[in-house]
């Protein structure tokens, strides 16, 4: 199984207490029709399907193209003011748990550059050596290329909209 991933600042990032991060879980067998369905919804004005660049009306039909999904998991940070990056590998040391004891062997993460990217790295690393997602293999992609790592953003999207009912997801809260 592969997870998906992508994050969201609530606020624009003007809230420092606050991150989430969703991965939705797809069987490798249903990846290239879910492909074909993100492309197939994303709008000829957009590069790749974006929650936050969407109407309203699109957002809620979007939602429709999680139903490839096996499960979504929503990791959702809540605690003290901390830098974005800290927020993140705490989103992300629990989210690779969850999707250990679900099975999943890739991680897919949208690419944020280079240096980013190397700190996703160094994080993912440090986290096998304290025995947590050993089995778990990871690559990050850009979003531009990989349109299945819009699902997690419209995952992401959808809880920060509190649409939590109209996606079967699973939230999990790290502080």
């Amino acid at each position: 199984m592969r997870a998906y991933v992508d994050e969201s600042e609530p606020g624009g990032g003007r809230d420092h207490t606050v991150y989430v991060m969703a991965a939705v879980i797809i069987s490798a067998s249903a990846c290239e029709a879910a492909r074909a369905d993100v492309r197939a919804a994303t709008p000829r004005r957009m590069r790749k399907l974006h929650w936050y660049e969407a109407l309203p009306g699109q957002r809620l039909s979007w939602l429709d193209l999680l139903r490839r999904a096996v499960e979504i998991v929503v990791v959702r940070y809540e605690g003290a003011a901390a830098r974005a990056e800290r927020r993140r590998r705490r989103c992300l040391e629990r989210l690779v748990w969850e999707l250990d004891v679900r099975g999943v062997t890739l991680l897919v993460l949208e690419s944020r550059g280079r240096a980013r990217d190397d700190g996703d790295r160094s994080m993912l690393d440090a986290l096998r050596r304290r025995g947590v997602g050993i089995p778990v293999r990871h690559e990050h992609v850009r979003g531009v290329d990989e349109p299945l790592v819009a699902l997690a953003d419209l995952a992401c999207g959808a809880h920060v909209a509190g649409l939590d009912d109209e996606v079967d997801s699973t939230l999990v809260r790290v502080g």
